[in-house]
């Protein structure tokens, strides 16, 4: 697993996706962006459990549905009780703002928003279920600039993450002094 987003986005066949557009009637840009915000929250909010374990163990009890199953799913329905409830154990009380957040951000409705991120919950369940890697926390460590580069603002707001795009900070060795930062610096 190189790069966790394209692997997760990997995971969602082009018939589902073809079916979900359909059916949530939302355009394949912004259905696409909403997938790769929902994949980047989910992953955030696993690397910032504070029961890391327990999140976890959580893997072993939830029911997941298998892959077939859904490639199987009907249009009349897209409720993911298992996608729910692991939401529930990451983001508790966060869940029903990071749905508004995502619907807002990403210019999709509020359900769409709801039932890509259960969706995307239950794809990361499903896989983390099937083949769990010896070294998750390490792998989401050392992804967490590319994972936050997809978030919205609101999102990192409410996730907890800083605005800050520290990759495209460049302090010059010679200028580490108060004024660094400040717009009103004098060019030399």
């Amino acid at each position: 697993m190189s790069n966790l987003v394209s692997h997760f986005k990997n995971l969602i066949s082009n018939d589902l996706f073809l079916r979900m557009s359909v059916y949530l009637d939302e355009k394949d840009a912004s259905l696409r962006k909403a997938i790769e915000t929902s994949i980047c929250t989910v992953l955030v909010g696993v690397e910032k459990s504070i029961d890391f374990q327990g999140i976890l163990c959580s893997l072993e009890e939830l029911d997941v549905v298998d892959e077939q199953g859904m490639d199987g799913l009907h249009s009349n329905g897209m409720s993911f009780s298992s996608g729910q409830l692991f939401l529930d154990k990451l983001f508790s009380s966060k869940k029903d703002r990071i749905y508004e957040m995502i619907s807002n951000e990403v210019c999709v409705k509020s359900e769409t928003a709801r039932a890509i991120l259960n969706l995307v919950a239950m794809v990361i369940l499903a896989n983390l279920k099937k083949e769990p890697p010896k070294n998750l926390r390490s792998l989401l460590e050392s992804q967490s600039h590319t994972l936050y580069g997809y978030l919205p603002r609101g999102v990192k707001l409410i996730l907890g993450i800083p605005n800050v795009d520290y990759g495209s900070i460049h302090l010059n060795e010679k200028e580490r002094t108060f004024f660094s930062f400040s717009f009103f610096r004098s060019k030399r």
